[in-house]
């Protein structure tokens, strides 16, 4: 039979709190002798002491034999003690009420017989019942005289600690059996949620189906967490493998038409004339184009591929004003247009250089395809935002024909291409960019613009920065 760790750590706590309890009633019980023992002493010291103070104060001419009766009727029922007091050398031998059966013992007659050296405690047992005796000589002027005997009963000692030793292992008992059930009913709880992630990651396992969650009832401890950040890492594996199987299906469909555009043009040469050498250089023209295309369509897909990877972006210190200088110097012989470069802040943030400026000349190739000669195009960069969540904008405006508002949702997706006068795109460029964007904790935006056409904004954060370096937002 399978015994669940629920069991065994239950049972393992048991017998851990089971010896503290039974180490704790021990040493309680042990005290509780010790203190009532030593009450039981001081009254035999007590009467001890009675015994010598008014022996010492009684008149001179009073004999000890005649003190002894008197002290013995004045003191002889003190809190039930038995008193005994023996004179050899008067043949006297005088006792408070039932001390005969004290007296009657063969270690009390022979300390009444010959007095001890010193007080000694000793314990008898007196009719069944426990008794403790103090013997101590009796002397006066430096001569032992006889013996004074006193005891007093256990029995209520007995009793009482009887019933304190019940009280005490009864009350170990529960708070045993309830440190037991409520570490069982903890642990049944904690190992319930972690047999249910093993089942569910199990079913996962073998099923494949991601769409399995724990669904734990929110609760703000460890076995909530664990609970809850199983469902996100699933709820992410799930987004990611849909990410995938929806990137396969597109990178199908847009290979699918330039294989086929190739084939078609490859058929259509073989069942024709071949040494036709116009006819085959255009074939050879139009295949090289599309393995062109094809080529530069699966170079941004290992790109945005790379881009869900941690180590993505590789970040350090870059100068903004150096960084769009470089670009700007660059992007004037991409074509023919009225190119504006506004001033731009002085300061320095945290990026991937090669990374950030391609994203920006993804966006300034854009912006000139959708663009003719005469038209303008605008680079620039502004520092906003509060103290603390500082952002650098850098934005491409051009005067083109802009997206139309309802397509600026899916501007940004893979193979989006709104409003496109150009075939030769692959509907990547914005998904890059956004890709970069986004793997520095920014985002990207596009709206209108003020020339007339897009507008793209790459939004980076920045960090705190001096008020005198950043310029006024743009209206």
């Amino acid at each position: 039979m399978r015994v669940g760790t629920a069991v065994r750590l239950a049972a393992l706590h048991a017998l851990v709190i089971a010896t503290v309890l039974g180490i704790v009633v021990v040493q309680f019980t042990q005290v509780f002798a010790s203190q009532y023992r030593t009450t039981i002493t001081h009254d035999l010291t007590e009467n001890l002491k009675s015994f010598s103070t008014d022996a010492s104060a009684r008149p001179r001419t009073q004999s000890l034999g005649a003190f002894s009766r008197s002290f013995l009727a004045s003191h002889g029922d003190i809190a039930g003690d038995l008193i005994i007091i023996s004179i050899p050398s008067q043949r006297l031998t005088v006792g408070s009420g039932g001390s005969e059966r004290l007296a009657a013992l063969p270690q009390i007659a022979a300390l009444l017989r010959r007095p001890p050296a010193a007080t000694s405690f000793s314990q008898v047992s007196l009719a069944g019942r426990p008794e403790e005796v103090l013997a101590t000589p009796i002397v006066e002027a430096g001569r032992t005289l006889g013996t004074f005997v006193t005891s007093s009963s256990l029995a209520s000692y007995e009793r009482t600690r009887a019933r304190v030793l019940q009280l005490a292992i009864g009350e170990g008992l529960i708070a045993l059996i309830a440190a037991v059930i409520s570490a069982y009913m903890l642990l049944r709880r904690l190992l319930g949620s972690v047999e249910r992630l093993t089942r569910t990651a199990r079913d996962i396992g073998l099923s494949g189906q991601l769409d399995v969650r724990l669904d734990e009832r929110p609760m703000n401890d460890e076995v909530g967490q664990m609970a809850a950040t199983f469902d996100a890492m699933i709820d992410k594996i799930d987004s990611s493998m849909s990410v995938q199987r929806q990137l396969l299906s597109d990178v199908s469909h847009q290979l699918r038409t330039p294989l086929t555009v190739m084939r078609g043009h490859l058929e259509v040469m073989a069942r024709g004339a071949l040494d036709d050498a116009m006819d085959t250089r255009a074939t050879v023209a139009i295949v090289v184009a599309q393995l062109d295309h094809m080529g530069a369509l699966v170079d941004r897909l290992l790109l945005l591929g790379r881009s869900l990877e941690a180590d993505f972006v590789d970040l350090a210190p870059v100068d903004l004003r150096t960084m769009i200088g470089d670009i700007a110097d660059a992007a004037r012989v991409l074509a023919p247009r009225r190119w504006d470069f506004p001033p731009v802040p002085d300061v320095v943030l945290t990026a991937d250089l090669d990374k950030v400026r391609g994203a920006v000349f993804n966006l300034l190739d854009n912006a000139v395809r959708a663009t003719g000669p005469g038209d303008t195009i605008r680079l620039s960069a502004r520092v906003g935002g509060p103290p603390g969540e500082t952002f650098v904008d850098i934005v491409v405006d051009d005067s083109g024909p802009g997206i139309p508002l309802g397509e600026r949702e899916t501007a940004l997706q893979r193979f989006s291409r709104p409003s496109a006068t150009n075939a030769e795109g692959t509907g990547l460029g914005l998904a890059i960019v956004n890709a970069v964007v986004r793997a520095h904790g920014g985002r990207a935006i596009v709206g209108d613009s003020p020339l007339g056409g897009c507008r793209v904004t790459i939004r980076l954060p920045l960090g705190d920065v001096s008020p005198t370096s950043a310029l006024p937002e743009e209206v």
